[in-house]
């Protein structure tokens, strides 16, 4: 057995399962780049090689540091469910992610102005179907709370209108998960798909006409374009790059507003929760937590409830969005 050998039966076990895995790969065989593959084929990942070999490129982001240490724990598990000696970095040891972005919340107000907007996108020759997707992809961004890389690369396939659910594959924390959406999304993503048909299951239910795309996917770039524009219809003030609002602030309004109506009716948010993190494909209940210090900023009149009877699942600590 070589490195290498191992690499491809991983792949092949991720693709199976529904993955897509092109920069993970690239992460991994970088990683393996170095490697000396041993004379008896019993392959091990020592500690000091795989510290050697993550995150030591210089002035490398702390971000893409976190993601190659994800796609290469995940390589060094199945090393390790093989038989294999591999040392993991423990997630305690990295380095924390970016924190200079203040999650900005929607109110019920902007959301409609933001949907009223979508639906007068104007037309445009360079981009005929623009005009009726974006008021379909803004609704699913805000009853569903996807990421934006999630809504983008939804394929026919990845639908099911009987049961009005989404399979979102592949996510940011390597999550499969089911999404259920509502009647008004799937009676406008109906009339859409009725109006621009996709030509099989494996087509992108949001393609670009665009010759420079991704092969006719949407790049995130795109969609941050569109979106300051229907700030902009909609009357919503945009503060500049790294001040907001941006596209992910649409999931975090889609998270306290489920926590803040959830605190009304009463519901118990230690049950809560954990549906909520496994709706939204969290790695645990950490992102999730930092909800409830959001919900209590942007309904303080529900604080005093909220601290009461959830006060311990509150996190003390300053709210940022990178990471949920």
């Amino acid at each position: 057995m070589t490195s290498k050998m191992l690499l491809e039966q991983y792949m092949a076990e991720r693709r199976a399962l529904g993955f897509s895995l092109k920069t993970d790969e690239g992460c991994i065989r970088r990683f393996l780049r170095d490697y000396v593959e041993p004379d008896d084929g019993i392959i091990e990942f020592t500690k000091e090689y795989v510290l050697k070999h993550i995150g030591n490129k210089l002035n490398q982001k702390t971000n893409t540091i976190l993601r190659d240490v994800s796609a290469i724990n995940g390589f060094l598990d199945f090393a390790m469910r093989k038989g294999f000696k591999a040392y993991k970095i423990p997630p305690k040891s990295l380095p924390k992610e970016n924190r200079n972005f203040r999650a900005y919340i929607f109110t019920d107000d902007e959301i409609e102005r933001m949907l009223i907007a979508a639906d007068n996108a104007p037309f445009t020759e360079q981009n005929p179907a623009r005009k009726y997707q974006l008021p379909v992809m803004f609704r699913i961004l805000f009853n569903c709370g996807l990421r934006t890389s999630e809504l983008l690369k939804l394929r026919m396939r990845d639908v099911n209108l009987k049961e009005n659910v989404f399979t979102i594959l592949d996510t940011k924390f390597h999550k499969n998960r089911l999404v259920p959406f509502s009647n008004a999304v799937a009676e406008t993503l109906t009339q859409y798909l009725e109006m621009l048909p996709p030509k099989s299951t494996d087509s992108l239910i949001f393609p670009s006409s665009s010759p420079r795309s991704n092969g006719g996917k949407y790049g995130n770039s795109w969609l941050q374009t569109q979106f300051r524009q229907l700030l902009r219809m909609a009357d919503i003030p945009y503060n500049g790059l790294g001040k907001g609002p941006r596209p992910h602030d649409i999931r975090h309004t889609f998270a306290v507003h489920c926590l803040n109506n959830w605190v009304i009716s009463g519901e118990d948010l230690t049950t809560a929760l954990p549906v909520l993190s496994r709706y939204l494909g969290h790695n645990g209940l950490t992102g999730t937590q930092k909800y409830l210090q959001l919900t209590a900023q942007m309904y303080p009149d529900i604080i005093t409830k909220l601290e009461v009877q959830f006060g311990d699942l509150i996190p003390q600590m300053e709210v940022y969005n990178e990471s949920i």
